[in-house]
């Protein structure tokens, strides 16, 4: 028998939370699509080579050259980590995802200082509900006891949705297709990784692996008000390296398709 307290979470309540988590994705989604393929580092480097630059293969590379070896890296590669603050229209998201070729996805997606838990595994989609991200879509309080703490299983068609938004394709297209006109900008180091810094022509630039395969390691937007980057910056680790997710134990999972009111 299902106590009357499941009610509005049949009803507005997951409503409500669908919706959220939906407006979520699509500011990162936006976020990661408007970067296009050009950053710059929070410090600019200084478009002077060092000494030994010449010991760094991907320094002596043309921007094209460049661009085209990591376009088939990027599209061969199996999995990545990406890391950092998007901004799609002014709205800032913190992005901190594990991606795998497959599809599949797990990491928490940060609005207004409040983390979403999601994991993709086989298609099937969980959203970590908490009890600040539910006072954040305003969800009646008695609706905390039933989902806080637990792993709620979208329905199918918001899954396919979500899959497609945060996919490892999808995420990292603007780095696969065209990109702006680049110029070499110098050399730096991220993450101890040494790169070829290439910048747009708004500013924008891209930070690409110099030595090894050569992976994008950085990508920070044209500047905007206040010296910020005006669309975020996106920091890439763990290429061919990320575990696929598990999903969450089915003793901490809601699937709302099941619940009536």
């Amino acid at each position: 028998m299902r106590t009357r307290s499941a009610a509005p979470l049949n009803q507005r309540a997951v409503i409500t939370l669908r919706r959220g988590v939906m407006a979520v994705v699509a500011v990162a989604a936006g976020g990661a699509a408007s970067l296009a393929g050009c950053a710059a580092p929070p410090a600019a480097p200084s478009a002077a080579r060092p000494a030994h630059a010449a010991a760094w293969p991907g320094a002596q590379r043309s921007p094209s050259q460049t661009v085209a070896e990591m376009r088939k890296a990027v599209q061969a590669a199996g999995s990545v980590h990406l890391s950092g603050v998007l901004r799609n229209n002014g709205k800032p998201i913190g992005l901190n995802l594990g991606l795998i070729r497959s599809g599949e996805f797990a990491g928490t997606l940060t609005q207004n200082g409040i983390p979403l838990n999601l994991i993709d595994v086989g298609g099937k989609v969980y959203v970590k509900a908490t009890a600040a991200y539910l006072r954040e879509l305003k969800v009646p309080p008695a609706v905390c006891s039933i989902m806080c703490g637990k792993y709620v299983e979208v329905s199918s068609a918001q899954a396919r949705s979500l899959s497609g938004s945060l996919s490892m394709s999808a995420l990292l297209s603007s780095f696969t297709g065209r990109l702006p006109q680049l110029t070499n900008a110098g050399t730096t180091t991220v993450a101890g990784h040494r790169g070829q810094v290439l910048q747009g022509p708004d500013g924008s630039r891209l930070i690409v692996a110099a030595t090894g395969t050569p992976y994008p390691l950085q990508a920070v937007g044209r500047e905007g008000n206040g010296g910020r980057p005006s669309n975020g910056t996106l920091d890439f680790s763990r290429w061919n390296a990320v575990p696929r997710p598990k999903a969450p134990p089915a003793s901490q999972v809601i699937n709302l398709n099941k619940i009536r009111s």
